[in-house]
């Protein structure tokens, strides 16, 4: 193996724990698990905690089926909107569509369950609430299927004191309003678990998604979360280095003093941005050593000053010092961009 994520699960139970806490008492919990577990394997992160959660959510009905054949058991809300050729799959496999749109109702085979999503602020998926009469008479006239939850989903939550929080509330709170009071409820995403506690957001469920990971939605740090995997890799070759001498494509590294460079078999299409060339450090024999020259597409190297074996075990996250966030602030994105954009070939060990 070319390098292996390695996901603990005590920190994920510990994520897990830590969200509950803040939750009132008989809100459950919809672990969103989409795109692989934000990259860190689908069935194995949702079988780690299935007994610990109520539910799960996908954006592909295909995630709800790979989870179903799997074993997994929990009701599973799908956030996509259904499509003609894909219908079938939601009663077969016992899966929760989203209706975020008109067409929604027409297209739903008999017997299908479903949420609504209302719009509120975000503009990407839902029904606006200028729609709300014609989303209730479509409800009336389908009863072959049937509605058990309404939701919407906040733009701006991961800032703590962002107003547009309380206005998308309020405008969901008067859509609601209009709807049967046995609908299951929710709202709020990681950001508003964890930095709105001030606001009514939980209803009756909560759908924590990038707290479950270990990291925290926004700049503001949450203590009691723990990120959860290690990546590492290994030494494939070592090779001297002189003064002066380049590395990597572009000859943009030159070695300032004799040493030793160690090359390791990750590059950009297992998931490092490129453009982190020369920015990224990494742990071997517990001792941090600094990327130098470009990535490529299946390496990258370092330098150390001493010669280190072959075959040497090569950190690139270990939970500590080096953690996804780390790269996210050096290439000017998000966690959520890191971890999903770990390669889904990579081995994934739970320990």
């Amino acid at each position: 193996m070319r390098s292996t994520l390695t996901i603990h699960k005590a920190a994920v139970e510990a994520n897990l724990k830590a969200i509950k806490t803040r939750l009132n008492k008989g809100v459950k919990t919809m672990a969103v698990v989409k795109s692989n577990a934000y990259g860190h394997g689908l069935v194995e992160f949702a079988t780690c905690i299935k007994d610990k959660t109520d539910w799960f959510c996908v954006v592909r009905v295909e995630e709800g089926v790979q989870l179903r054949e799997n074993g997994i058991q929990n009701p599973i809300l799908v956030f996509e909107i259904p499509t003609a050729e894909r219908v079938p799959l939601y009663t077969q496999y016992n899966l929760t569509a989203t209706v975020a749109d008109i067409s929604g109702f027409d297209v739903l085979k008999d017997g299908t369950e479903y949420h609504l999503n209302f719009g509120t602020g975000m503009k990407r998926l839902g029904f606006d609430a200028s729609e709300t009469s014609s989303v209730l008479e479509k409800m009336s006239s389908h009863s072959n299927i049937k509605c058990t939850g309404i939701y919407t989903h906040y733009a701006n939550s991961d800032s703590n004191f962002d107003i547009s929080v309380a206005t998308q509330l309020a405008r969901f709170n008067a859509i609601r309003a209009q709807f049967p009071s046995e609908l299951m409820t929710h709202t709020a995403n990681s950001g508003a678990i964890l930095y709105h506690t001030d606001k009514a957001v939980q209803f009756d469920a909560v759908r924590p998604g990038i707290s479950l990971y270990g990291y925290a939605p926004g700049v503001v740090e949450i203590p009691d979360l723990q990120s959860v995997i290690d990546w590492t890799s290994y030494i494939m070759q070592i090779q001297k280095v002189s003064l002066g001498e380049a590395v990597s494509y572009g000859s943009a590294w030159k070695a300032s003093e004799e040493g030793w460079i160690a090359t390791v078999p990750v590059g950009y299409s297992d998931g490092i941005p490129r453009v982190i060339g020369g920015d990224i450090a990494v742990m071997a024999n517990g001792a941090i050593f600094k990327q130098v020259g470009r990535i490529t597409m299946d390496y990258f190297m370092f330098f150390t000053k001493q010669p280190l074996a072959v075959g040497t075990e090569v950190y690139l996250f270990n939970r500590e010092e080096l953690i996804p966030d780390i790269w996210a602030e050096q290439t000017g994105t998000i966690t959520y961009e890191i971890i999903t954009g770990i390669n889904a070939r990579t081995p994934k060990r739970y320990i």
